[in-house]
């Protein structure tokens, strides 16, 4: 009888691990993104409403930022030691890309042959995996794919959004089409309207004219 009980015990225990991973990672997912909608208001009101005064938060906010990220990381490290669990629900995997996306260069190269399988297997969406992709090259100072990433600079009251430069200009919708991305002018919409800044995208834009761009050459 003691047998049956323990052989019980153990199936139960595997049952359970899943969810108790999706509740782990939900909570990840929610540090994630608070702190990143704060930073998002912050940015809005110092932007377009000149509040100035709120300079300081966001400083505070966009540290508080890295120790998240840190803590995040550090379990997704330890969640992916054997490969990437199974059973999960759709929305832990999409935390696990996340936290990535937003780790250091050093943790993205180290996990993006994982996220590409993710992608394969269809555990995440495969925009998900460009983006990735894009953040790595730029984090190289390569010309990202798919149009994805965009860097901010200049004073906090008069701010400028580029997209980071690409690498085939003339394809780049139907890059992103391929990987279920809208069209470059949608993004730059959106990229607006989440910012509060004027998102721009120059075709002819190269890394070098973007570097002194932003150093104001």
């Amino acid at each position: 009888m003691k047998k049956y009980i323990i052989i019980v015990t153990m199936l139960f225990a595997a049952c359970s691990a899943p969810k108790s991973t999706d509740r782990l990672l939900a909570e990840v997912w929610q540090s994630d993104q608070q702190v990143r909608r704060q930073i998002i208001e912050l940015t809005k009101a110092v932007t377009t409403e000149g509040r100035t005064d709120l300079i300081d938060s966001l400083i505070m906010v966009c540290d508080l930022q890295e120790s998240v990220d840190a803590r995040n990381i550090s379990i997704i490290d330890s969640l992916l030691q054997d490969g990437v669990p199974n059973s999960l629900s759709k929305e832990s995997y999409k935390t696990i890309w996340i936290v990535i996306d937003h780790s250091t260069l050093e943790k993205q190269l180290l996990y993006l042959p994982i996220v590409e399988q993710m992608a394969t297997g269809g555990l995440i969406d495969k925009d998900e995996y460009a983006t990735l992709f894009d953040r790595v090259a730029m984090g190289q100072k390569r010309p990202q794919r798919y149009g994805s990433q965009s860097v901010q600079f200049g004073r906090p009251e008069a701010m400028q959004l580029y997209i980071y430069p690409v690498e085939n200009s003339e394809k780049l919708d139907s890059l992103r089409a391929s990987v279920g991305m809208e069209p470059i002018a949608e993004y730059l919409k959106v990229l607006t309207q989440t910012t509060g800044i004027e998102a721009q995208f120059d075709r002819q834009m190269t890394i070098d004219c973007l570097e002194k761009l932003r150093d104001g050459e």
